[in-house]
């Protein structure tokens, strides 16, 4: 309610605002803000705020004297008008931040068009009212129109663009911004406000505001251009208005089409800069990520890349080039080619480009040769060099691919071992340069089931496997024919049938003319590699117990879904899948029935997703599904999520068999929709499993969708509790003091609570801290000052005649009560500060007998042996039970403020107070009422039999001050 509640009165008082200067009767005005309110809410929040800007309208309207009827028929016209604007522009898939020059024209045209709507039924509703005849209807839609329309060219953008971000751009060069404004204050002054205007009437002058909207939009990004437009046009009106400025005409619709003009022209303007400039932006960082990605192309290839101008200057060395001839890039680029040849080719080379250009013969260019080169150091080296010519840019550049010869001259060196050692423990075969088989080693023999005399005279082809495409084998021995040599992983088969793989290398012999003369093969059974190799990898990428994908596999699988969603301008959707009460399973039926339940569980997931989705496991009874390639609209693919998730609910839900047992169990699934990179991986796993905690929390067995208050909440809590550990450590709390009192107010001690004094939130109460300092045990440190400052405080008292009677009770919580050294704390602390145990009085809460009743008795008997008293607070709201209770050594029995506040009015209450008097009464206990508030409720207490209270009627929590300024006064 809270949101069209404001949009209500935002409506209201922009349109009564604009309705103080109205141009045609006493319900229209050019400038109409409200619109722009209207679409920039309905965009951002949905159609729910509709209701908030229909009674807005209502209200302006009937502000302006309208008649009921007319005022709920026109501000229905104006609350549709925006309506139907937004759905235009979601439909459109319109970017608010106006990135693209088609959304500008979806802008204009969804808002004029809208506008015609609500200028139609405005017009309409006040011919119908007899305030406008049949000859004025024309001029009033027209003038209806352009008020609206310009309402929202102005506000929307502005209210849609509000972000932190625009924001910083604005602030971020404050100096041009303040200069900015200067300039601008300067030329609307000149152009709307001067006197002269009215002279000369020179309607150009306005647009010298064109410049200033160009700069803003420029500089300041599409906040700087919506708020440039708003301002000048807002001059432009108010000149207007105050009857200034050359938009005034003898005809004043001639002079209010020219405003309306204006205004919409700077909003294009400012709009269209905006949209251009960022597809710049985009070409240029684009064209940047190309020229990176072509640097990383080049850095990658192995062989040696330069890149070199017509006049022979080196414009490129990539990394391998660097590698093979000693040298750093930057040595070379800028300098002659030449510095890496020897003589006699390092001085013939300028000569040689020069007859290139000039007669275009190419010696080198197109061919690969081997040639010398020279080295950093001096030395010379062989290289094979391939020279290609192309044109970039206008620009004619040689591109030189150069390899090292030395591992070709290594292959042949390795050819040569590999004859000598033929008989290794290796498969080995040497075929003619035919291909024919000539030689095999009994290792080959061993490896492939044929003995040599079936191998010999028979091809390679003999062991194929079928598992390679004529393309693979085409591209091995097209590098062998480059290289000489080809190695690799490749499929082949047994004499027995059986396929298995292997890793092959094939060298090529070369007579002394470099003609191939043999092929000499050897290769390596990798069969116990490859399963190693696969048990690696289940191991990286899937869980061992369920074998499905793990957290790694599913991050890749969730990014490679985003950037498909992307591509695809589609949804996707994540659920957080909890088993409930997995963790009793496992501790009644034992760890190897929660085992065969995960099995089961994945199975179950398994079957009920897409092929294309991924069902992974994070760890315990914690189970993710991916749903990649929903709709392009949030709502279907919503609900196509929740489809699915009813599904995986409901198989979840059905018996499952682990060994003898049958057992029933449910999920709880947190669900998060995520297009493209929006959000990161990490932001939508969180979203999907803190909805999973909101399943939890109503219930089990449910689906939630991800809530951005859920978020808020928990960064919310995660903010207190780290401000809490904060306080503890820098001392920012302090001690109240409630006094308790007898008879008719007669002092005898008081409760210290403690009080937050946080240095930006102010003194807070602990009604908002306790439960969490509980939560995440900071009530352990927390506790110990408290009672250590009680402690100091009674041995203050104890040196003050009218003070050395009081009693001090001190909240224990349990939390604190159970640690098993508190018995120890708590004397530590009495000895420490030297204060009165007797004067020390411990309230605990029937939350400590839920678990261990008998070492509750036995710290509360160590304690009272040193005089410690005991009081049981909250007393009747929690576990009562008359079996501990008359075993606990306890001294008081306290009325818990829930009963006394109604104990007027409530038998029940009335009762329950005169049932625990007489309790106590009848343990020998004293009896306290905290609460008390009025005469009445004192007075019905003591009637009861209790005659010891606490309460507002008494006394406030005070600080200490305050307090031993009341005890002495009463």
């Amino acid at each position: 309610m809270k949101r069209p509640l404001v949009l209500a009165l935002a409506y209201f008082v922009t349109g009564w605002i604009g309705l103080q200067a109205p141009i045609f009767g006493s319900h229209i005005t050019l400038f109409w803000l409200p619109t722009g309110i209207a679409v920039a809410a309905l965009y951002r929040w949905g159609n729910g705020v509709w209701p908030g800007i229909y009674v807005g309208a209502l209200l302006v309207n009937l502000a302006t004297g309208s008649s009921w009827p007319l005022a709920a028929g026109i501000a229905l016209g104006n609350s549709l008008g925006p309506l139907a604007t937004t759905l235009m522009l979601h439909r459109t898939l319109f970017n608010p931040a106006f990135e693209r020059r088609r959304d500008v024209g979806l802008f204009m045209a969804a808002s004029g068009a809208g506008m015609a709507l609500s200028a139609t039924g405005g017009s309409a509703c006040l011919y119908l009212a007899e305030l406008i005849s049949v000859a004025e209807l024309s001029s009033a839609w027209k003038s209806w129109w352009m008020g609206d329309t310009v309402g929202v060219l102005l506000v929307a953008p502005l209210l849609l663009n509000l972000t932190r971000k625009n924001i910083r751009t604005l602030t971020l060069s404050r100096k041009e911004l303040l200069i900015w404004g200067v300039v601008s204050a300067v030329v609307a002054w000149l152009a709307f406000m001067n006197h002269f205007v009215q002279l000369g009437r020179s309607l150009p002058i306005a647009f010298l505001t064109l410049p200033l909207i160009t700069w803003a939009a420029l500089r300041f990004g599409i906040g700087g251009a919506v708020l440039a437009s708003f301002g000048f046009s807002g001059v432009a009106v108010w000149s207007t208005v105050s009857g200034q400025g050359f938009f005034i005409e003898s005809d004043s619709q001639i002079g209010l089409i020219l405003l309306w003009t204006y205004m919409a022209t700077i909003v294009a303007l400012g709009l269209l800069i905006t949209a251009l400039e960022s597809e710049r932006r985009k070409i240029v960082l684009s064209a940047a990520a190309d020229q990176a990605r072509l640097r990383a192309v080049l850095e990658s290839v192995p062989s040696g890349v330069i890149t070199i101008g017509e006049l022979g200057i080196v414009e490129s060395f990539n990394h391998a080039a660097e590698t093979m001839f000693g040298y750093r890039a930057e040595e070379v680029v800028g300098r002659n080619i030449n510095m890496l040849m020897p003589e006699p080719h390092q001085s013939a080379h300028d000569g040689y480009l020069s007859n290139y250009r000039s007669s275009g013969v190419r010696n080198v260019i197109g061919s690969k040769r081997e040639v010398d080169a020279r080295h950093k150091d001096g030395s010379c080296f062989p290289i094979e060099l391939g020279v290609t010519e192309t044109v970039l840019e206008g620009r004619k550049l040689f591109v030189g691919s150069v390899s090292s010869l030395a591992s070709r001259k290594k292959a042949e060196a390795e050819l040569r071992i590999a004859a000598a050692a033929f008989e290794s423990q290796q498969g080995t075969l040497v075929t003619d340069a035919n291909g024919v088989i000539l030689k095999v080693n009994k290792a080959f023999v061993d490896s492939t089931g044929y003995s040599a005399a079936e191998a010999i005279g028979q091809t390679p082809r003999l062991l194929k496997s079928g598992r390679h495409d004529a393309a693979f084998y085409s591209s091995m021995w097209e590098i062998i024919a480059k290289t000489g040599a080809w190695q690799g992983e490749i499929w082949d088969r047994r004499k027995n049938g059986e396929v298995y793989p292997k890793w092959l290398t094939i060298s090529a012999a070369r007579a002394g003319d470099g003609t191939v003369t043999h092929y000499v093969g050897t290769h390596q059974d990798i069969t116990e590699r490859k399963i190693a190799e696969q048990k690696i990898n289940d191991l990286a990428f899937y869980d061992p117990l369920t074998h499905l994908p793990n957290r790694t596999l599913l991050l890749d699988r969730l990014r490679q879904a985003m950037t498909v969603g992307n591509r695809n301008a589609t949804y996707g959707s994540v659920l957080f899948i909890d088993l409930d009460r997995f963790k009793t399973l496992n501790d009644t039926l034992g760890h190897d029935m929660g085992d065969l339940l995960l099995q089961q569980v994945a199975q179950r997931l398994t079957g009920c997703v897409r092929e294309g989705d991924t069902v992974a496991r994070l760890g315990g009874d914690e189970f993710v599904v991916t749903l990649g390639s929903l709709s392009e609209n949030q709502d279907e693919a919503a609900s196509q999520t929740e489809v699915i998730g009813g599904k995986l609910l409901a198989v979840l839900n059905q018996t499952y068999r682990l060994g003898e047992v049958e057992h029933r169990s449910s999920a709880s699934i947190g669900a998060t929709l995520f297009r493209g990179h929006e959000i990161s991986i990490e932001e939508v796993l969180k979203q999907a499993d803190l909805a999973m905690y909101k399943s939890k929390e109503r219930g089990r067995n449910a689906l939630h969708f991800f809530d951005p208050n859920m978020e808020t909440a928990v960064m919310a809590r995660a903010s207190l509790e780290a401000d809490l550990r904060e306080a503890i450590e820098r001392r920012q709390f302090v001690l109240y003091y409630q006094a308790q009192v007898v008879g008719n107010g007669r002092v005898t001690g008081a409760e210290a609570l403690v009080r937050w004094r946080h240095p930006g939130r102010g003194m807070v109460s602990p009604i908002e801290f306790i439960a969490l300092a509980e939560e995440t045990g900071l009530i352990i440190d927390l506790g110990h000052w408290v009672l250590e400052t009680a402690c100091n405080q009674l041995l203050s008292w104890a040196g003050r005649s009218d003070m050395a009677h009081l009693m001090l009770a001190v909240n224990v919580s349990s939390v604190q009560f159970r640690k098993p050294d508190f018995v120890a704390q708590v004397l530590a602390i009495l000895d420490q500060s030297g204060a009165n145990p007797q004067r020390l009085k411990l309230e605990l809460t029937e939350s400590l007998m839920v678990d261990d009743v008998e070492d509750v008795i036995a710290k509360m008997a160590a304690l009272k042996a040193r005089g410690i008293s005991f009081s049981l607070d909250d007393f009747g709201t929690g576990y009562s039970s008359l079996a501990y209770l008359k075993r606990l050594p306890l001294d008081q029995l306290k009325i818990d403020q829930s009963f006394v506040r109604d104990i007027l009015i409530d038998p029940n209450d009335a009762a329950i107070a005169r049932t625990i008097v007489a309790l106590a009464e009848s343990l020998g206990l004293s009896v306290i009422a905290e609460g008390v508030e009025t005469e009445s409720q004192r007075a019905f207490l003591v009637s009861s039999g209790c005659q010891a209270f606490q309460g507002y009627f008494f006394s406030r929590p005070v600080p200490v001050g305050s307090f031993e300024e009341y005890a002495r006064r009463v």
